[in-house]
């Protein structure tokens, strides 16, 4: 008969009772369709919040996480890693790829003794903490411009700041540790790639106009869902697009998105997955007469 899982069968008087225990499509995103771009391993939470809530969550991963080629940048800081200041977080990445390299030059964590440690939010905080790593700094606003804008306040006039991260990342975090006076060394960890395979699945998913909501965690999964929709133009797009809504983590990757010329509909207060979820629900409940 087609019926799927999760399915309840009612017999006899007990119908009348329908409306009463319809609990799965009252649910606020009930019948949403939605694409989750995050990497896979990383997507999980994301997924959970929103199913709780009803949302159907189809995962295309637009991100593939490597260590980089060469830590010889990373290598030479940890050489005189007691001169460093501070060291930095951006991603949970940058904590996972950092501790690997750390551990496979013969440390650990008690290296970061004599450093004070920054993280860019809660999320990366709680990361650090399994490595027994207690952040010293988590700014109000959860961006590098956040981060870089609570150091500065404290003052970093000849701080030595040490900055694992991705291969490409933006340059606002260390430009203006830079122009504040501190000495900042960029020492690349991972790098993003576009994974490969279901490019020709999520156009034909978005082709058929049965998507709701995409959603973007980080400006790579914008440009690497583009590189995989791979568009022959901006009407292409657009028209795959179609009454497609678009939910963006923060500022920084909402402003990759527009900047693609694509309208983000949905943009949570704070900068983590759970408020990113909530905001989701909040503007379907919004839509609903």
């Amino acid at each position: 008969a087609g019926i799927r899982p999760p399915a309840l069968v009612i017999v006899g008087e007990v119908v009348k009772l329908r409306k009463s225990i319809d609990w799965f499509e009252t649910r606020p995103l009930f019948g949403k369709r939605m694409v989750i771009t995050r990497t896979r391993a990383q997507a999980s939470e994301l997924v959970a919040q929103l199913e709780e809530y009803g949302a159907e969550c189809l995962e295309y991963s637009t991100i593939h996480i490597e260590p980089v080629d060469d830590y010889q940048q990373l290598d030479q800081a940890l050489e005189r890693i007691k001169s460093y200041d501070w060291i930095l977080f951006t991603s949970l990445n940058a904590i996972t790829y950092f501790f690997k390299r750390l551990n496979a030059t013969g440390r650990d964590s008690r290296a970061l003794a004599s450093c004070c440690v920054g993280a860019v939010g809660r999320a990366t905080a709680e990361a650090l903490m399994e490595y027994g790593i207690r952040a010293d700094l988590v700014p109000e606003k959860f961006t590098g411009e956040g981060l870089a804008e609570s150091l500065i306040k404290n003052g970093v006039q000849k701080s030595r700041i040490l900055l694992p991260r991705a291969l490409k990342a933006m340059e606002t975090l260390p430009e203006m540790l830079d122009d504040a006076g501190a000495e900042v060394t960029v020492a690349p960890v991972y790098q993003n790639v576009p994974p490969q395979g279901r490019k020709e699945e999520l156009r034909e998913e978005l082709a058929k106009g049965e998507i709701d909501l995409v959603t973007f965690t980080s400006s790579s999964t914008v440009t690497n869902f583009l590189t995989m929709v791979d568009a022959a133009d901006k009407k292409e797009l657009d028209k795959l697009l179609t009454n497609v809504r678009i939910a963006a983590i923060g500022p920084i990757t909402a402003e990759t998105v527009t900047r693609n010329g694509l309208k983000v509909d949905i943009q949570p207060d704070k900068y983590t997955i759970t408020d990113m979820a909530a905001a989701i629900v909040d503007h379907y409940r919004d839509l609903t007469p």
